[in-house]
């Protein structure tokens, strides 16, 4: 076992967390009764069950799969696609899934409703200080021949997001304001991911976000342009996504928890240090296209924990565009003792 170094409309609104909360917490009591019935779990279980979205996101997971390290470390490890991230909520603490990654607003959301969901290893990091022009893993594009050419452009026009109040609409609102325009001025709707090129081309939206690799591929091949990443501007290194388990999970398994993000972490650190593994992991694992490997841009992946000052950012933002209506408290946020420090 290695050391670790720290140890929003065109489609219908996701269902609120709060109804989520409702039905997680029902199953995290029925689950509690069973396992307490049955004498609990296993201790220290090798075969996990992993939620996750086929994106360029989870390369660490990807990663660590295709180059053998969750073996190493003595773990099976099977991916399943989560549906959205609140989906993934109850499944963890129904014992559907053992671990998941979801975006750290699901995540902060779910600690507010008082959730027993922990982290268990960072996942993904902003990857840029968010500069005009500069691409990311997710990005704001228009028609070629639109006159919205950056960031004060998007005031009064429709922008297309995955969902409202995500991490993506308000990163978006944080780059306006940061520029001095009035993000309260966007026309915010939903459209489906898979479709966030097409509504921008037949005019049904002015812009649209789509993450990678459909960003890179569909800008070089002159389909859309670049308007701005959705970085926030001194944001590098904040943590946009997360692995995270039930308590209980953690508490049964912790040598399990902690080979697993011994495993995400080397894989990252590989990717980071040869970020030609990353095309070999997106044609392998995910089944990306040549045009789309040859564009595609390499995130920046965690790897270590996210510290509390780090969370914060990603907080600060979501309380200042009332995503979140208080800090959530840290403190037992992390799975790894001492890690909230």
């Amino acid at each position: 076992m290695k050391n670790l170094s720290r140890n929003r409309s065109l489609l219908a609104q996701v269902g609120a967390l709060a109804s989520v909360g409702v039905l997680a917490l029902g199953l995290v009591s029925c689950s509690s009764a069973e396992g307490n019935e049955g004498g609990g779990n296993a201790e220290n279980k090798s075969e996990l069950k992993i939620g996750s979205s086929p994106s360029l996101a989870s390369l660490s997971l990807q990663g660590a799969i295709a180059n053998g390290h969750f073996g190493e470390d003595g773990l099976t490890v099977e991916v399943v696609p989560n549906k959205s991230a609140n989906d993934a909520v109850p499944q963890l603490l129904n014992g559907g899934i053992d671990i998941a990654q979801m975006d750290m607003i699901t995540f902060l959301k779910a600690r507010n409703e008082g959730l027993p969901i922990q982290i268990v290893a960072g996942a993904g990091e902003q990857s840029t200080d968010g500069v005009e022009g500069e691409i990311s893993g997710a990005g704001v594009v228009a028609n070629p021949d639109s006159d919205i050419e950056g960031a004060l452009d998007l005031v009064g026009r429709t922008v297309g997001v995955p969902a409202i109040k995500t991490q993506t609409w308000m990163n978006i609102r944080a780059i306006v304001d940061e520029a001095g325009g009035d993000s309260s001025q966007i026309d915010f709707v939903e459209v489906p991911s898979a479709q966030t090129i097409d509504l921008v081309n037949r005019g049904q939206v002015d812009a649209s976000t789509p993450s990678e690799p459909l960003q890179s591929s569909s800008i070089a091949q002159n389909k859309v342009k670049l308007v701005h990443s959705t970085d926030v501007p001194g944001l590098k290194g904040a943590p946009s996504s997360v692995f995270v388990a039930s308590e209980d999970f953690v508490t049964k398994n912790p040598e399990t928890v902690e080979n697993f993000a011994d495993s995400v972490y080397t894989a990252a650190a590989e990717i980071r240090d040869n970020p030609d593994l990353a095309k070999e992991i997106g044609e392998k694992q995910l089944n990306l296209k040549p045009e789309q490997l040859e564009t595609m841009f390499v995130p920046a992946l965690a790897t270590d924990h996210p510290t509390a000052e780090e969370l914060n950012m990603v907080i600060e933002l979501a309380v200042r565009y009332e995503i979140l209506e208080a800090a959530p408290e840290l403190e037992g946020a992390f799975a790894a003792p001492g890690e909230e420090n």
